[in-house]
């Protein structure tokens, strides 16, 4: 049997299950209830990857398995062509899955949106928008919405209620390809509004409003304002959106139609 490329370990203490794998090509996902130890943080050579989930992985119901691969190939802990040995334990037993993820062809976000936005612009709006998630303003949580794409098109769309807070930055600032950028373009993105960027990855502006929201059967779905501006710039437009919510979940949008969810990363 080939040997995995990766091995990806979870459950509810996954550095005991992690000892035997050291020397592999390593992630460990911590659930919320543990962090690290000093001890493997100053393993280099393993990826530690922070979860909210509180549930742990069940043989008979594989949901989580799949929500963690699916994170794991999005934010490129993963790649489409390897082979993924997932660990985990419940109740003292012990469990391996194999998964050949070529075979499974899973369609990541990456190429979901592939015709519509770079995959470096795509890759990074997503991980500021877990940064949020996770840290929001000075630990307090907060939303944020991106709007990417046909910009010329989007602004006969929106309303630049205050003065454009991103005018006087650099250009090279507001790129948001570069992560250096990131603290930088959050503290303007976790404002009143949405985030609008570029084909470039350039952030050209904040705290602007979509004015023309499509309800019709938004009412149903349970979801805030912030949601249903993302969803109806996408049904006007040929731009993507990324609504992160207070309650640490981020959708993306596209033709009007929500097409990843993740939660509880």
């Amino acid at each position: 049997m080939r040997e995995p490329d990766k091995i990806v370990v979870m459950g509810e203490d996954p550095e005991k299950l992690a000892r035997d794998y050291l020397d592999s090509p390593l992630i460990i996902v911590y659930p919320k209830s543990r962090r690290p130890t000093a001890q493997m943080l100053l393993k280099k050579n393993v990826v530690k990857v922070f979860s909210d989930y509180l549930s742990y992985p069940d043989i008979e119901d594989l949901t989580l398995i799949r929500d963690t691969l699916f994170y794991l190939l999005n934010a490129s802990y993963l790649n489409s062509k390897e082979r993924v040995m997932v660990i985990f334990s419940k109740q003292g037993e012990e469990h391996r899955l194999f998964f050949d993820l070529s075979l499974m062809k899973i369609p990541t976000l990456l190429d979901v949106l592939a015709d519509r936005v770079d995959r470096e612009i795509a890759e990074n709006v997503l991980k500021l928008s877990m940064s949020i998630v996770k840290k929001g303003r000075e630990g307090t949580p907060a939303g944020a919405l991106f709007i990417v794409g046909d910009i010329e098109n989007v602004m006969n769309y929106v309303v630049q209620k205050i003065a454009n807070p991103v005018n006087g930055l650099k250009r090279e600032l507001r790129n948001i390809i570069d992560e250096s950028n990131f603290d930088t373009i959050k503290e303007f993105a976790i404002m009143d509004g949405a985030t609008l960027v570029d084909d470039e990855g350039y952030v050209v502006a904040t705290g602007v409003y979509v004015k023309n929201l499509v309800v019709d059967d938004w009412i149903l779905d349970g979801h805030g304002g912030r949601h249903l501006a993302a969803r109806s710039i996408t049904r006007l437009t040929k731009a993507v959106s990324f609504a992160v919510s207070s309650e640490g979940t981020i959708r993306v949008y596209r033709d009007g139609e929500m097409v990843y969810e993740l939660k509880d990363f």
